[in-house]
């Protein structure tokens, strides 16, 4: 009788260990989800106009501004964030290496009425949808950039 009692023990507290197990890397899942919250959409389309808009605007203001004085481009990619009323803000996000600092740093171009790009992390890339583009946008930007 005491071994059927130790052993329906073991098997609940095995239970227990399990379920919790379970539940913990289920909460872990959804807490980095949060943190981390850019996804990428297979399924939507961004316009070819706002796409080229973005990439003109980026290549025009990285000719313009200087330094710091971009080498190369990696990472490159295009989504949008939503506000309150459900409007996209559309966005390009990327890397470029800095001919001055010999290191990568990220940047931002969006989509105003005209456009802003912003030169470091910034929490609109890390907020936005990404949408993925049959073009590699990295390619794309720097060929923009020794055409003019």
């Amino acid at each position: 009788m005491t071994k059927q009692i130790i052993k329906d023990t073991l098997n609940v507290f095995a239970y227990i260990v399990i379920m919790s197990a379970i539940i913990s890397c289920n909460s872990n899942s959804k807490t980095d989800r949060k943190n981390n919250p850019t996804e990428i959409s297979e399924n939507e389309i961004i316009p070819d106009t706002v796409v080229q808009f973005l990439l003109n605007s980026a290549s025009n203001d990285f000719r313009n501004h200087q330094p710091p004085t971009h080498i190369d481009f990696r990472n490159v990619k295009i989504g949008y964030t939503k506000s309150t009323n459900n409007e996209k803000t559309f966005i390009l996000c990327g890397e470029f290496l800095s001919r001055e600092n010999k290191e990568w740093i990220e940047f931002a171009t969006i989509k105003t009425s005209g456009y802003e790009q912003y030169i470091g992390k910034t929490q609109y890339c890390q907020d936005a949808t990404m949408v993925l583009t049959g073009e590699n946008l990295s390619i794309e930007l720097k060929n923009k950039l020794t055409e003019k």
